[in-house]
């Protein structure tokens, strides 16, 4: 278990710092509030996460300040890594975000981190 009262340990791909680091500070604060309660908790529920119907992927839903999706996945060892974000503008996850979070969770399979 990891310490310090966490259940897991949030790592945050360097696409996905680059990305948070466009966003507005209250969209970023919200989105801190979010990564704590999910390693402290281990999992989130709506309106702060959701699982991806069919999908191994799960999203951080930013929706207060902004409307903003981090995806992620649970890895080995009490890991969850944030993989891909983006801005949500429409009903439906838009299939190339979709296919970028797919291709980022294929890659830690292959590298047995998941």
């Amino acid at each position: 278990m990891v310490s310090g009262g966490k259940k897991k340990f949030f790592i945050e791909f360097p696409n996905v710092k680059q990305f948070m680091s466009t966003q507005s500070e209250k969209i970023n604060a919200e989105y801190r509030e979010i990564v704590q309660l999910l390693e402290r908790d281990g999992r989130l529920s709506m309106p702060n996460g959701e699982k991806l119907r069919g999908e191994d992927l799960f999203a951080i839903r930013v929706i207060n300040a902004g409307n903003v999706r981090v995806f992620y996945v649970y890895g080995k060892e009490d890991n969850v890594y944030g993989i891909h974000g983006y801005v949500k503008k429409s009903q439906k996850i838009p299939l190339s975000e979709l296919e970028q979070a797919r291709k980022l969770a294929r890659e830690l399979k292959q590298a047995r981190l998941i």
